[in-house]
C-alpha cells in the first residue's frame, strides 16, 4: 500500500483545512490505558463533509479512524489500532427520525446516544422502548450494535438493519427500493448489511433500528445462589421458554464491585466494607438479571413456573418500576436506611431491564465516581468468550482467565439455552498497563485454545489467523486501505 511514512503522516496538514470541526491534538487517555500517535480529530457536521473527509484522505493516502462516539469502554474507546490514523468522529450526526409504527423502527445516525433515543421516545411514542446495553447513557446505539454489544432485550446487532454506508470510492450504499421494505430486515437477494458489523469495510452513516412494544408487566428478575444452581436454574427455564432474553450473571467479585460503586454513586462519598455488607448481603453469591415481559397474567404464570423449577438454594426476587419506588419510600419512612439505600442504589441496574439507560453497567469499575470512564483511577481491559452454558465451562474460562491475571472480574451472559458469553474484566494500576495488555494477549490464546473463541474483537484483538475471504474482500471494498487499518485484522 502507497502510504507515505509515520513522521510525514504526523506532520500531514489537510485536515486543518476543514476549520472550526479539526482538532490537532493528541488523543484523550483511555480506560485500557492504551496510546496512539494522532495527528488530528476531525468531527464533521454533515454526510457532505465525512464525504469530503474521505476524498481527502485518498489523496493524501491518510489512515482515516471511524468512530461513532469513541465510548468502546474498555476495547479501546476512540483509539486507532496504528498510528498516525486520523480519527474520524461521526458524533455530529445525531439525527433521529422516519419513526415507522408498522415496522417498529426508527433511523438512527451514529452520534444518537442511548439517552437521546429514550427521550425521543419518551417525547414521541411513550408506548415504545429500546434494547438498552449497560454501557452507559452517552454511548452510540448504531456504534453498539455494529459491535454486536448485548443489551437486555437482546442481542444489538439483531435489531439493527437498512444499513446506509459511505465506501472508501466515496460511494453510498443502502436500502434499494423495489428490492427492500422497512418492515425486513433483508432485501430480496443479496443481504451485505452483515458486512459492516465488527469491519473496516466502510463507514457506517446511518440504519434502522427495532423497538419493542411496552407490556402491561415489565418486571426484573434476580436469581441468587451458588453458579452450579444459577446455572442449572437458567438452562431449565431457557429451554421450558419461560425466559426468552439474555440473563446478566455476576459472580462474587464483579457483584462486590458493583454494590461499592452503586452506593457511592448514591450517597457521592465511598461507602465503608460494612455499609456495603448490610446493603448487599448477597454480595457474596452469585446473581443472575434478566426481564419478563407480556400481559401481567402471562408474567405471574411464568414467575410461578420459575419459582417451581428454582433448585434448592437458588432465591428468586422481582420488581417493577411502581413497586420498587413504593418500596423504597416506604422503608425510608420507617428508618430501614439500608435496605431503602439499597433499593434506591438497585434501581438504574433493575431499570435497565425495562428500557431506561443509566451509567450503572460502569459503576465495578475500580476508581470511577461518574464522568468519563476513560479518567476512570484505575485502567480495566474487557475481554470476552463463547462457551456452552454449563457451570463448569463458566468455571472454566474464569480459571483461564485468574491464572494469568489475578485482579479481575466476571459477568457470564446467557444468550439463550444454549449459549453463554463470559465477559472478563481486567483491573490494573497504571504502572502495571504494559503487563497487563500482555496477560490479556495471552489470555484470549488461552482461551481459543481451550475452545472458547471471542464473541467479538477489541482494539488489537487478534483475529485468530489469516482470513482470505475477508482480506479479498478488503481490498475489493477499501483498494488504498483508508479505513480503520488492523481493526479486526490479523
Amino acid at each position: 500500500m502507497a502510504n507515505a511514512n509515520l513522521t510525514e503522516k504526523l506532520e500531514c496538514a489537510w485536515p486543518g483545512t476543514f476549520g472550526s470541526w479539526a482538532e490537532r491534538a493528541p488523543v484523550a487517555p483511555t480506560l485500557c490505558r492504551s496510546s496512539r500517535a494522532v495527528p488530528w480529530r476531525l468531527r464533521p457536521p454533515t454526510v457532505a463533509d465525512v464525504q469530503a473527509v474521505l476524498r481527502e484522505a485518498a489523496r493524501h493516502r491518510t489512515f482515516l479512524w471511524p468512530v461513532s462516539r469513541g465510548a468502546n469502554w474498555g476495547y479501546g474507546s476512540h483509539l486507532p489500532a496504528r498510528d498516525g490514523s486520523v480519527i474520524l468522529d461521526l458524533s455530529a450526526l445525531e439525527a433521529i427520525g422516519d419513526l415507522d409504527r408498522e415496522s417498529l423502527s426508527v433511523r438512527i445516525e451514529p452520534g444518537v446516544t442511548q439517552a437521546a433515543l429514550h427521550d425521543y421516545l419518551r417525547a414521541h411514542a411513550p408506548d415504545l422502548a429500546l434494547n438498552v446495553t449497560g454501557s452507559g447513557r452517552l454511548t452510540s446505539v448504531l456504534g453498539n450494535a455494529l459491535e454486536r454489544g448485548i443489551g437486555y432485550s437482546g442481542e444489538k446487532d439483531r435489531e439493527l438493519y437498512g444499513l446506509e454506508v459511505l465506501l472508501a470510492d466515496g460511494t453510498v450504499v443502502g436500502p434499494v427500493a423495489g428490492r427492500h421494505h422497512k418492515v425486513r430486515a433483508h432485501p430480496a437477494g443479496v443481504s451485505t448489511d452483515a458486512l459492516f458489523f465488527q469491519s473496516n469495510f466502510g463507514i457506517v452513516l446511518a440504519g434502522r433500528l427495532r423497538l419493542r412494544v411496552r407490556q402491561e408487566s415489565e418486571q426484573a428478575v434476580v436469581l441468587q445462589g451458588d453458579l452450579d444452581g444459577v446455572i442449572a436454574a437458567l438452562r431449565d427455564a431457557y429451554r421450558q421458554n419461560l425466559v426468552s432474553h439474555p440473563t446478566h450473571v455476576a459472580e462474587p467479585g464483579r457483584s462486590a464491585r458493583l454494590g461499592r460503586g452503586l452506593l457511592r454513586g448514591l450517597w457521592g462519598r465511598e461507602p465503608t466494607a460494612d455499609e456495603i455488607s448490610r446493603c448487599f448481603p448477597e454480595q457474596g453469591g452469585y446473581n443472575a438479571l434478566f426481564p419478563l415481559y407480556g400481559r401481567r397474567r402471562v408474567v405471574d404464570a411464568a414467575w410461578r413456573e420459575l419459582r417451581r423449577l428454582a433448585p434448592p438454594g437458588v432465591g428468586l426476587q422481582r420488581a417493577d418500576e411502581s413497586r420498587l419506588a413504593t418500596a423504597a419510600r416506604w422503608l425510608q419512612r420507617v428508618g430501614a436506611r439500608h435496605r431503602s439505600a439499597r433499593l434506591r442504589a438497585l434501581r438504574p441496574l433493575l431499570a435497565l431491564t425495562w428500557g431506561e439507560p443509566s451509567d450503572v453497567g460502569l459503576a465495578s469499575l475500580d476508581g470511577f465516581a461518574g464522568g468519563d470512564p476513560d479518567r476512570a483511577a484505575r485502567g480495566a481491559i474487557y475481554g470476552n468468550a463463547v462457551s456452552g452454558v454449563t457451570a463448569a465451562e463458566a468455571r472454566l474460562t474464569s480459571e483461564t482467565v485468574r491464572h494469568l491475571w489475578k485482579d479481575c472480574a466476571f459477568t457470564w451472559i446467557v444468550l439463550d439455552g444454549a449459549s453463554m458469553i463470559t465477559i472478563y474484566t481486567l483491573h490494573f494500576d497504571d504502572a502495571a498497563r504494559d503487563a497487563a495488555h500482555a496477560a490479556h494477549a495471552a489470555i484470549a490464546s488461552a482461551l481459543r485454545g481451550r475452545g472458547f473463541p471471542p464473541y467479538r474483537l477489541g482494539l488489537g484483538g487478534d483475529a485468530g489467523g489469516p482470513r482470505p475471504l475477508e482480506a479479498s474482500l478488503k481490498l475489493a471494498l477499501d483498494p488504498l486501505g483508508l479505513l480503520a487499518p488492523g481493526r479486526y485484522e490479523s
